[in-house]
C-alpha cells in the first residue's frame, strides 16, 4: 500500500483533510503540509474522505490516487423537491414489461450503487445478476422446489413463510417468487455482522437509482429467505454463491408495465425529539 501523499503545489495547508478523517490519523496544522505517520498507514480504511473534501485534489490516501478522483458535478444535483419526489414516486414493481433492461443501463446503476456506504468502508459486496426471464424463472422454480420439501426438514420455517400457500399459488400459474421479472440482482457479502446492513443499504440505493432511470424494482424476500437456509444447496450452486458468502438482498428488476400516478398516504410520522 502506498503512503499518504500530498502535492505541495496544490495543497492549501488548510487542514481540511485531517478534520474529515473518520479515524483521525492525518496530522495537519493550518499553514503546514499534512502528513500521516508510517505506523498509521496500516489502519487507514481507504474511505477517501480526505480526498473528497480537499478543494484542490491535493492528497492521495493510502491505496488510492488523486489522479483517479473525478470532480463532482453540483449542477447535476437534484433540487430538494426533486429528490423528495424521487422517493415519493418509488413503488415496488411486480408487473414488468417483457423487455429486458440493457446491460449498459444495469452496469450504470450498479456502478453508482457501489458508492453506497459500507461498515468500516469494507466494500465487500458483490453482485450476481440474472440477465434474462429464463434465468429468473429457473431461480423461482428452484425456490419452489425447495419450498415443497421445507416442511419435511424445517416445519417451523415452512409454516412461518407459508410455504404450502406459496407452492399452491405457483402451481396455479402465478410466479409469486420472482414475479416474472426480466432480471434480478443478488447482493452477496461474506457471512458476518455487517453483510446484512451493507447489502440493505446498497439495495435501497439501487432501487432509487433505478427509479430515476424508469426501471422498476421489487425486493426478493422469498429468494433471500431460501438462499439463507442451510439446506438450499442447489439454489446456492445455481447462483454461484460460495460457502463463505451469503445472499443478503435481492432486487427483481425490469421496465414497469404500469406507472403510479398518486402517492397514497402512509402511517403518520412517529418521531421522538430529544
Amino acid at each position: 500500500m502506498n503512503q499518504f501523499t500530498v502535492d505541495a503545489n496544490l495543497c492549501r495547508k488548510d487542514g481540511i483533510c485531517a478534520k474529515v478523517c473518520p479515524i483521525q490519523i492525518i496530522d495537519a496544522k493550518v499553514g503546514e503540509l499534512p502528513t500521516m505517520a508510517t505506523h498509521k498507514v496500516k489502519v487507514c480504511i481507504g474511505c477517501g474522505q480526505c480526498m473528497a473534501f480537499c478543494p484542490t485534489n491535493a492528497c492521495s490516501a493510502p491505496g488510492l490516487s488523486s489522479q483517479d478522483s473525478k470532480p463532482l458535478q453540483p449542477q447535476n444535483m437534484p433540487t430538494p423537491e426533486q429528490a423528495e419526489e424521487l422517493v415519493y414516486s418509488r413503488r415496488s414493481v411486480r408487473t414488468f414489461r417483457n423487455k429486458p433492461v440493457p446491460r449498459e443501463t444495469l452496469t450504470k446503476l450498479l456502478e453508482a450503487a457501489r458508492f453506497a456506504p459500507t461498515a468500516k468502508n469494507a466494500q465487500e459486496l458483490r453482485w450476481i445478476v440474472l440477465e434474462s426471464r429464463e434465468q429468473t424463472e429457473r431461480l423461482a422454480t428452484l425456490v419452489i422446489d425447495w419450498l415443497r420439501k421445507l416442511s419435511e426438514v424445517d416445519p417451523a420455517n415452512a409454516k412461518a413463510v407459508h410455504a404450502e400457500s406459496l407452492v399452491r399459488t405457483w402451481d396455479s400459474g402465478y410466479d409469486v417468487i420472482c414475479r416474472n421479472a426480466p432480471q434480478l440482482a443478488l447482493i452477496v457479502a461474506p457471512k458476518g455482522h455487517w453483510g446484512a446492513p451493507d447489502a440493505a443499504i446498497a439495495a435501497a440505493y439501487l432501487e432509487l437509482l433505478a427509479n430515476a432511470h424508469k426501471v422498476g424494482c421489487c425486493w426478493g424476500g422469498y429468494v433471500c429467505f431460501a438462499m439463507a437456509h442451510p439446506t438450499a444447496h442447489e439454489l446456492r450452486a445455481f447462483a454461484g454463491v460460495q460457502e463463505h458468502e451469503q445472499v443478503y438482498a435481492a432486487q427483481m428488476m425490469g421496465f414497469p408495465l404500469l406507472a403510479p400516478h398518486f402517492r397514497p398516504p402512509r402511517k403518520a410520522l412517529d418521531v421522538t425529539w430529544l
